[in-house]
């Protein structure tokens, strides 16, 4: 049987995570270096993770993306994307997960995670040491509340969550944004109906109905935010989720293509192919010659 891409609560953990308002703290090397400093590609489909590296360095894959960095780094990592590492051997540096759950918009919270990118995102602290220490003391004083039972910890945690998410936030992203609220979050929601219905194949018609918005806005605003249409988005969505089949599970090209709501194999490798300009076999050939 065809493997599926791995997925855990945490690297390692075979299981989700049973508390709602899960948190979660711990040093690279406490992770790692057991494991020879590597992380083998994998998802969290229910947590955030924002990874702080303050010294040494890493070569990461995220999706059929990689990189190396070194240094004073931030690197975010959204729930559901594939994701694997090799650090260097004693890399300093602390991995923050947050579950879907403690995310999600509710009325006794309000954790500043609309500020993240829904996509990957790296952020380079090498020439501001003195914001990287400011997150480095945040994430210290995190730290320290998750391993002692304090009055109020609930409490400082969140607080700390929010800073922490403000200050990434803020050197993430131009200062010179100012979003239209209402806007965005038709675009988030238009995001999250796009994760949940892809393999569905859904219309532009379909997602504005659900939005109850016309079509011609809900392109307008995809325009503006991505330079896309609502069907490039689709399109984009079902050529991911190919491609981590393709590269992380030894799923056939048919297999995946009926997984991904293709009634015909052959019009998904036209797709695909129409998409990346190579064929799925091909596209599989060269992800296998490259490997965190």
């Amino acid at each position: 049987m065809a493997q599926p891409i791995p997925q855990f609560g945490l690297y390692g953990e075979g299981r989700w995570i049973d508390n709602p308002e899960f948190v979660h703290i711990e040093n690279i090397e406490a992770r790692s270096s057991d494991l020879g400093w590597r992380i083998k590609p994998h998802q969290h489909t229910q947590l955030l993770q924002i990874l702080l590296l303050r010294s040494g360095g890493v070569h990461l894959q995220m999706d059929t993306q990689r990189r190396a960095l070194q240094g004073k780094w931030a690197i975010i990592v959204p729930a559901g994307i594939v994701h694997g590492f090799r650090f260097a051997p004693d890399t300093d540096g602390r991995v923050l997960s947050i579950s879907d759950a403690l995310i999600a918009p509710s009325g006794n919270r309000s954790l500043q995670t609309a500020l993240l990118p829904s996509h990957p995102g790296y952020i380079d602290f090498q020439a501001l040491p003195s914001a990287f220490d400011q997150l480095w003391q945040l994430t210290t004083l995190l730290e320290h509340e998750f391993h002692n039972a304090n009055t109020g910890k609930a409490l400082l945690i969140e607080h700390l969550l929010n800073a922490i998410l403000i200050l990434i936030a803020r050197h993430h992203k131009h200062p010179e944004e100012t979003p239209n609220s209402h806007d965005d979050s038709l675009i988030n929601r238009l995001k999250v109906l796009v994760n949940t219905h892809f393999k569905e194949h859904l219309k532009t018609t379909d997602y504005a109905q659900k939005l109850n918005v016309s079509d011609k806005k809900l392109n307008r605003l995809t325009q503006q935010s991505f330079g896309k249409s609502v069907q490039q988005l689709m399109h984009e969505r079902l050529l991911l989720e190919a491609k981590r089949n393709l590269t992380y599970t030894q799923k056939s090209v048919e297999e995946i293509s009926y997984d991904l709501g293709f009634k015909d194999p052959g019009y998904f490798s036209r797709f695909f192919k129409r998409q990346e300009k190579i064929t799925p076999g091909k596209f599989r050939k060269l992800a296998d010659n490259k490997e965190v």
